[in-house]
């Protein structure tokens, strides 16, 4: 691809998946209040803080720059789980989600001067029930205060908790890259 890519966002797991398929990239963001409309469908909301996160480099683009914006958020019956605020708040999260099945959903936006792509990828993940001893010890050594959710499933409460998966792993890790690798050969 011979497009200069800027991937908008703070996230290592992002980055990771990003070297994984292969793209050459700069890792830049802006600070985008990442708020939604009130009454927006939980659904929608990635998809929209993905095009602002995005949209904040507009003003910046040459024609041979893509810049790719995601956000990814948790929903268990219908309540948005976004990012825990601390130690306490990581724990009530995962106790809430312990053996019931949430969708993770993540949006992208990849914009450039002269095109955009907005979409989102939804996985159903099935929790195996937690005690209050096992969520403490994951928060306590883990420290998910930067996962939507409270968790990242490639580390230890993934291969203790999670039953399955229905849909694409990657996009419960961030991104889901399968989606944009092929986005962006068509972009």
């Amino acid at each position: 691809m011979n497009r200069k890519i800027i991937l908008a966002s703070k996230s290592p797991r992002r980055f990771e998946l990003m070297k994984m398929a292969g793209f050459e990239f700069t890792v830049d963001s802006k600070n985008v209040e990442e708020n939604h409309p009130k009454g927006m469908a939980p659904q929608l909301i990635p998809a929209s803080l993905a095009t602002k996160k995005a949209k904040a480099f507009l003003g910046e683009l040459d024609d041979d720059t893509v810049v790719i914006g995601a956000d990814t958020i948790v929903i268990l019956d219908g309540v948005i789980y976004e990012k825990p605020n601390d130690r306490e708040h990581a724990i009530e999260m995962l106790a809430a989600l312990s053996g019931k099945m949430h969708e993770v959903v993540t949006g992208v936006c990849i914009l450039s001067n002269k095109k955009e792509v907005v979409f989102s990828e939804t996985t159903k993940v099935y929790f195996n029930p937690f005690t209050r001893a096992e969520i403490e010890y994951y928060v306590d050594n883990y420290k998910p205060f930067d996962k939507a959710g409270s968790y990242a499933c490639q580390e230890w409460i993934g291969a203790i908790g999670i039953k399955k998966f229905d849909g694409d792993y990657f996009n419960v890790v961030g991104l889901p890259i399968n989606r944009v690798y092929h986005e962006m050969k068509n972009f």
